[in-house]
């Protein structure tokens, strides 16, 4: 006998393996991403006949329900389900089209599922027809969901009209497991909310929400101490209430939220971004985004907002990175605005500010810290000693307004500053500008500075984006 035959490994009939271990090794079919898990599962077990019983008799393979507008995810929903045994599920709807007629059919599935849900994940395009929504509604109301760890809502409208009703939705009934809880063009049924002590993620998009009592908020976040990531937005807004400054911001007892690591606030009036960072008490927070774009009238008199009347607050030592997005036309006081930034988050690592808001708020901060005299800005205004990274790219393209020249003559005297007073130099600079900036005949001078003033010559990195634009367009 040859040695190549004895060394040879001897080879197994496909019926030799056991079923168990075909299943594991399906299972890795789900671990990929893709979209493609149940067309390639089944296109595998079909290859042979002791391979498909094998898959067909593996609940946990078939614990994933999706819902589109293809009538065969209908079909395969249903497989699913028969085959799922008692298995956890996870079940995903994503409809845009006909979802009347098939309403009644999915509140049905959801009902039926409903001591089986691990999450639940719901995507629709729904008319302002209040039948519709009540029909949710009311299933909503008779779900017990003891195992449901995760649900999105989102409610998609082709066009949003003036008189659109308010979407209010029950949180479903023994959702003591719930951990993550995202609601978009809905308000939740605040009071069920006090109820999720495990909430880990919140996030609520809603132009109805902001109607809400503040304390109704308040209560809310008192009860989730176990919140992580928390993110509020308010959507196009038809009009503002009564006016209120910082002397007026209601008096509420402090809220504690011991785990918050990331904090988002979008399109939110100043004061109630205001009330929410003078209470909110959070030793762990990391991350702060501020975003006020979208929805926002200038000429609106809530939004003339006094930065400097808000009363002493708690600074987040914690916080190492912070975004903040910021139409000019919505702070007409920007450097009090600046100011407040610096003074609430002293230890600032990380900065991505759009760089036409930007502008405004480096010219603020090198004008202030230009009066002091040591390390740190007068009275409690942090001049960010921590401060490594500037990230300031271009949100708005038609925003440049040929302004690029005086972005960089800005960064390198709000640098020249920091240097002035020993701070330690930045060790990324990430810029975004119009590549017809290089006819600018300062270009050269101002790169080189800029290199000067960062830790190394590698620190400084220029994005040109690309378009249309003249060749004087930021040549200054």
């Amino acid at each position: 006998m040859s040695s190549h035959a004895t060394n040879q490994a001897p080879q197994l009939a496909i019926t030799d393996i056991p079923p168990e271990l075909i299943a594991n090794i399906l299972q890795y079919l789900k671990c990929d991403a893709t979209k493609t898990y149940y067309s390639d599962l089944i296109r595998v077990s079909h290859s042979a006949s002791y391979l498909r019983q094998a898959a067909i008799n593996s609940p946990n393979l078939w614990t994933s329900i999706e819902i589109t507008d293809k009538p065969a995810s209908f079909e395969l929903a249903k497989a699913c389900l028969n085959r799922s045994g008692v298995q956890i599920l996870d079940i995903s709807i994503r409809m845009n089209k006909r979802l009347k007629s098939r309403l009644n059919g999915l509140l049905a599935l959801v009902s039926h599922t409903t001591l089986r849900l691990g999450s639940l994940d719901i995507r629709i395009c729904l008319a302002d027809a209040a039948h519709e929504w009540a029909q949710i509604n009311a299933c909503f109301q008779q779900l017990a969901t003891p195992h449901l760890q995760s649900l999105r809502f989102e409610i998609v409208t082709l066009q949003e009209r003036i008189s659109s009703p308010h979407r209010t939705l029950p949180i479903p009934q023994v959702a003591n497991q719930l951990g993550s809880l995202s609601l978009s063009n809905i308000t939740p049924n605040l009071s069920s909310l006090t109820t999720l002590s495990s909430l880990k993620y919140l996030r609520i998009s809603s132009k109805w929400f902001w109607d809400s009592p503040y304390q109704d908020l308040i209560l809310v976040l008192n009860a989730s101490s176990s919140l992580e990531e928390l993110t509020l937005t308010r959507t196009a807004a038809v009009t503002y209430g009564s006016s209120r400054s910082p002397s007026s911001l209601p008096a509420i007892p402090p809220v504690n939220l011991p785990r918050l690591r990331r904090f988002t606030l979008k399109n939110v009036e100043n004061d109630f971004v205001a009330l929410l960072l003078t209470s909110i008490i959070a030793p762990e927070l990391e991350v702060f985004v501020l975003e006020q774009t979208d929805g926002l009238n200038a000429a609106d008199f809530n939004l003339r907002f006094a930065w400097d009347q808000i009363p002493s607050s708690p600074s987040f030592h914690s916080v190492v990175s912070l975004d903040i997005n910021i139409h000019l036309a919505v702070v007409v006081h920007k450097d009090q605005l600046a100011v407040f930034l610096a003074k609430l988050f002293p230890n600032t690592k990380r900065l991505r500010i759009p760089w036409k808001t930007g502008r405004q708020f480096i010219q603020a901060w090198a004008s202030y810290w230009k009066l002091t005299n040591g390390s740190n800005a007068v009275g409690r205004v942090s001049s960010w000693p921590d401060l490594r990274e500037m990230v300031l790219p271009v949100e708005d393209r038609v925003a440049c307004s040929k302004d690029c020249p005086t972005l960089l003559e800005d960064i390198c005297h709000l640098l020249q500053t920091r240097e002035k007073h020993g701070l330690p130099p930045l060790e990324i600079l990430h810029l975004e500008v119009c590549e017809s900036v290089k006819t600018w005949t300062g270009y050269q001078v101002a790169c080189q500075r800029l290199r000067q003033l960062l830790s190394s010559p590698k620190a400084l990195d220029i994005a040109f984006l690309e378009g249309t634009d003249s060749i004087e367009e930021c040549s200054k």
